[in-house]
């Protein structure tokens, strides 16, 4: 599966028309969040939509800066909010959080580590009667203690909860973003970790991912 990775687009909608114009062959566009700098739903709508345009299917978690009304919103023809939800295709189940852990600046969607840890444990307990999948989980939020999540004064800013998900439950790979300094990857056990850096300073992500292995490419537009 070939799945383009972008997150923390901040507005940015040049970039994103860009981007989507460039890509070909994508089986999922994944965004990770903080798709508005403050913005209201309308534009977030938009620029989630220009994506649709060029994939056939992309799923989205609101950011911790995204209009708190797009946490509602279930999905706009091919686009799903994975926002405590789940999207399956073929063998692979996306799973999704979106906002972030308590942060310094009240911004609009914030959740304690007790409101994450609710959302991701009724979540990835909604796919256990399920058969099994290759699971992919889509934070906006890092987890905490990893390459991904360090920010410029080297503190670890990431989610206690989205690691202890990531430790509990195994996904084969986290795509996450948030902490805009931290753009790489991290290993949790088994879990691939990815972000891929804000695509307001033009970064984005390739991954082709199967049940044998994860390959990533950074890019930028």
């Amino acid at each position: 599966m070939n799945i383009l990775a972008v997150t923390d687009i901040h507005s940015r909608i040049g970039y994103a028309r860009k981007l989507a114009r460039k890509i070909k062959n994508i089986d999922v566009a994944v965004i990770a969040g903080d798709i508005t700098d403050f913005g209201d739903i309308n534009l977030a709508l938009y620029i989630i939509s220009l994506f649709q345009k060029a994939c056939r299917n992309v799923v989205f978690v609101p950011g911790n800066c995204d209009d708190s009304k797009l946490i509602k919103v279930k999905d706009v023809r091919n686009a799903i909010n994975l926002h405590g939800n789940y999207f399956i295709t073929g063998d692979v189940a996306f799973l999704g959080v979106g906002g972030s852990n308590i942060t310094p600046f009240h911004t609009p969607i914030e959740y304690t580590e007790n409101e994450l840890w609710d959302i991701l444990l009724k979540l990835f307990n909604m796919l256990k009667s399920e058969r099994e999948y290759l699971k992919i989980l889509v934070s906006h939020t890092p987890p905490y203690n990893t390459k991904v999540d360090v920010t410029f004064f080297g503190v670890h800013a990431g989610s206690v909860s989205v690691r202890k998900a990531i430790e509990t439950f195994k996904p084969k790979l986290c795509i996450c973003g948030h902490i805009h300094e931290a753009r790489g990857v991290d290993r949790i056990g088994e879990t691939l970790i990815v972000n891929p850096g804000p695509l307001m300073r033009k970064h984005y992500t390739l991954i082709n991912i199967n049940e044998n292995s994860v390959e990533v490419v950074f890019k930028t537009v």
